[in-house]
């Protein structure tokens, strides 16, 4: 097949159209430098037209288009012409007036006159005389405690030899100034007699719940049938915190308080210390007579020291922190009942001695 055959055979090759660089339309002329020849004629771009001309340099061979009739002055320009007139016949009218006031000197003359006040008003620095090098007379210096080494680097044993040797001379300094007493001997030097009807306790409650409580809740008649009967199982004083149902730990109460509430039946001891009595309702405040008189009573007939869960059954609306409370502010200090696990400071302060 011939050559011209081929090429009649393949598509026809699409035509390219020129498409123009601006679509707006302004009234331009192109105009050749060689057919003006009187400079009077052109016209200078305005200010938009000579930054986008600097910005996009015309190409070579390209001629540049120039606006005919563009004014160099437009309403806008002449409006901030004016307005600028005005501002600075303002500024001007301002500053004669402030000439005419002589305000620049009276400030000048007021951050004077201050500084001068502030200059006489501070005192002058008086040097103390130094005395003689042989009149000083040299202070004697406390002996410092040594600082105890870490019990890492110097060993456990120096640490707790220091722990032991300070609170040794704390205790020294404490007998010292405020020395204890006996409850006996402070009674004697307060003045207050005893007798042998004086409750004289071992320190231990000897009693169980109350059998009033007992007949009405239904609890076991002694501290091993309870344990037994509910659960059993090994004592121990860690808080057992699955056993708090969730509507307690709602209502905020702590994880001790939560906990001994559910033990009425297997530990009355513990819940009594904490709580009341279902069907009674805690009292606040200072003592009744007749809950005085019922606490000697109990501690007479049952004993006193310890349990204070169980002792609290017998009063009613009192629980056991409070009749421990109760017991090492008021009754022992007023020699009530005679305890030799405690001492007394001379101000009447009952001290557990174990």
């Amino acid at each position: 097949m011939a050559e011209t055959d081929k090429q009649s055979l393949l598509p026809p090759r699409p035509t390219r159209k020129r498409t123009l660089g601006r679509s707006r339309k302004v009234n331009v002329r192109l105009l050749d430098q060689n057919t003006l020849s009187n400079e009077s004629l052109q016209v200078k771009p305005a200010l938009s037209e000579r930054t986008n001309i600097e910005q996009h340099p015309a190409k070579k061979g390209r001629k540049r288009r120039t606006v005919m009739g563009a004014h160099p002055s437009t309403p806008a320009e002449a409006e901030q012409n004016e307005y600028e007139r005005q501002r600075e016949e303002r500024i001007k009218r301002n500053q004669d007036m402030l000439r005419a006031l002589n305000i620049a000197q009276l400030a000048q003359n007021l951050q004077t006159a201050c500084m001068a006040e502030a200059v006489t008003a501070r005192p002058a620095c008086v040097r103390r005389p130094q005395p003689h090098k042989a009149l000083l007379v040299k202070r004697e210096t406390k002996s410092l405690e040594p600082t105890r080494k870490s019990a890492r680097q110097g060993g456990r044993e120096a640490g707790a030899e220091a722990a032991n040797a300070r609170l040794t001379e704390n205790f020294a300094e404490l007998d010292e100034h405020a020395a204890t007493l006996s409850q006996e001997d402070y009674l004697k030097e307060a003045g207050i007699d005893t007798d042998d009807n004086t409750i004289r306790s071992d320190g231990h409650f000897h009693g169980w719940v109350c059998p009033e409580i007992c007949a009405r809740y239904g609890v076991a008649g002694n501290a091993a049938e309870a344990w037994e009967q509910n659960g059993g199982g090994k004592f121990t004083f860690k808080i057992d915190r699955s056993a708090i149902p969730a509507s307690l730990k709602s209502r905020g109460w702590s994880d001790a308080r939560a906990f001994s509430s559910t033990q009425l039946q297997k530990n009355p001891n513990t819940f009594f210390y904490r709580h009341t009595a279902p069907h009674e309702q805690q009292a606040q405040g200072e003592w009744t007579q007749e809950e005085h008189d019922l606490f000697l009573q109990t501690a007479r007939s049952q004993g006193v020291g310890d349990k204070w869960g169980l002792f609290a059954s017998y009063i009613p609306q009192r629980v056991g922190y409070q009749c421990s409370a109760y017991y090492r502010e008021v009754i022992i200090p007023a020699g009530l009942v005679l305890d030799a696990r405690f001492r007394m400071t001379r101000s009447g302060k009952a001290l557990f001695n174990g």
